[in-house]
């Protein structure tokens, strides 16, 4: 048998356009050799190792460019904190059994008392955890990577990222505002029901004493933030701008550069950022949910109307791939475009698809194989980078 190469044989291939069978997946090394039909396996099979993938999907590895996973993890309940590489290991092995092969933990820095979910990470101890994803571990299985979503409100932060950026330990930046009265909490009811689930059940003056408190913290002025992601261009760092709400902001978006817009909160600011060629990132539990938790746009909606290409996990990693495989039962959208919103477009999206996001030949071997049998999709092969990294058995 020649070292290094597998033959993925009798599986659907799920390609950017179609979806092929009777052909077999060379796998070389780390990176996809060739794609080739079946019978030209049959004839040299003893130079491969051959996995049999009868009856089940071939396709990327997925590419969650914003997951709020890992804080989770760190921090189980209110007031505890387990430790970073604990938690690393532990999400690494839950994301390749989803079938995650890249994830983007998007922590966020924030200190204010809504965005700060748990109420119990100091900001040193968030950018603490960027620092843990970044060292290198020959353990883990898929790639990490360190998306840093400051809260403008967060100023004190504002020296941490831009070190961190210029040492290139942050692959992805957002900036987000959840000040009440504007963006996804422009109603204050939705805003006092973020409280209730942080507080409990308070009486109406101290909620109303949290909001205005919330409402009179200082943000970044224009001077940092512009400091901020000039930092960020010049180091190639993709950008995304969270909430994305007015005309005005895509405006922002496109003298800066930020290319990615996570969570439009309308449909029409959703369609003028297709318009201008942004990237749309909508969340899988939105989709697997049928609506927004918050009331915002219908992630569901913004795929079928072709305003959305990006599809993350957001706060619930086990809908990514689900949500995948949903789109073609109740909607027109076909798997090899839902797929992409997965896979492709993400990887664009971070400037990674040169390696990942497609099977195509000469891209790295991330691959996934998934069998459907069952009403959830379970994976059961994962490739990461060539080499198997994950197998399940189980009785047919």
């Amino acid at each position: 048998m020649c070292r290094g190469r597998t033959a993925l044989v009798n599986g659907l291939i799920v390609l950017q356009k179609e979806v092929i069978q009777n052909h077999a997946i060379i796998i070389n090394e780390k990176k996809i050799e060739d794609i080739v039909p079946l019978a030209s396996i049959s004839r040299e099979k003893d130079t491969f190792e051959i996995i049999d993938c009868s009856d089940k999907y071939i396709i990327p590895g997925l590419i969650d460019i914003h997951s709020d996973m890992i804080e989770t993890v760190i921090v189980p309940r209110k007031g505890l904190i387990f430790d970073n590489k604990i938690a690393l290991y532990e999400a690494d092995r839950q994301l390749i059994s989803q079938g995650i092969t890249t994830i983007y933990h998007s922590i966020s820095i924030a200190n204010s008392t809504i965005c700060n979910r748990t109420r119990t990470l100091t900001v040193p101890e968030m950018v603490r955890i960027g620092d843990a994803i970044n060292q290198e571990d020959a353990h883990l299985l898929i790639h990490h990577r360190f998306h840093a979503r400051l809260e403008l409100n967060t100023i004190e932060a504002l020296e941490l990222i831009i070190d961190r950026i210029n040492s290139k330990k942050i692959h992805e930046l957002s900036i987000m505002d959840h000040t009440p009265g504007q963006g996804q909490y422009s109603n204050l009811e939705t805003f006092k029901v973020e409280i209730r689930k942080q507080y409990g059940e308070i009486p109406e003056y101290q909620m109303n004493a949290i909001i205005k408190e919330c409402q009179k913290k200082p943000t970044l002025s224009s001077e940092q933030i512009n400091r901020l992601l000039e930092c960020a261009n010049t180091m190639s760092i993709p950008i995304a701008f969270h909430d994305v709400e007015t005309d005005k902001q895509l405006e922002f978006m496109k003298r800066h550069n930020i290319q990615i817009s996570e969570f439009p909160l309308t449909a029409y600011i959703a369609a003028k950022a297709a318009e201008n060629n942004f990237f749309n990132l909508v969340g899988a539990p939105n989709i697997l949910r049928g609506g927004s938790h918050n009331k915002n746009a219908s992630a569901l909606e913004l795929v079928e109307s072709g305003c959305a290409n990006i599809i993350c996990s957001d706060y619930y990693s086990p809908s990514f791939l689900p949500s995948i495989f949903l789109l073609p039962r109740i909607t027109q959208v076909t798997l090899p475009e839902a797929v992409s919103f997965a896979t492709y477009y993400p990887a664009k999206a971070v400037h990674l698809d040169h390696l990942y996001g497609s099977i195509a030949p000469g891209k790295n071997a991330d691959i996934l194989i998934v069998d459907l049998k069952s009403e959830i999709p379970k994976v059961v092969i994962a490739f990461v980078d060539g080499k198997k990294k994950y197998q399940i058995f189980y009785e047919d």
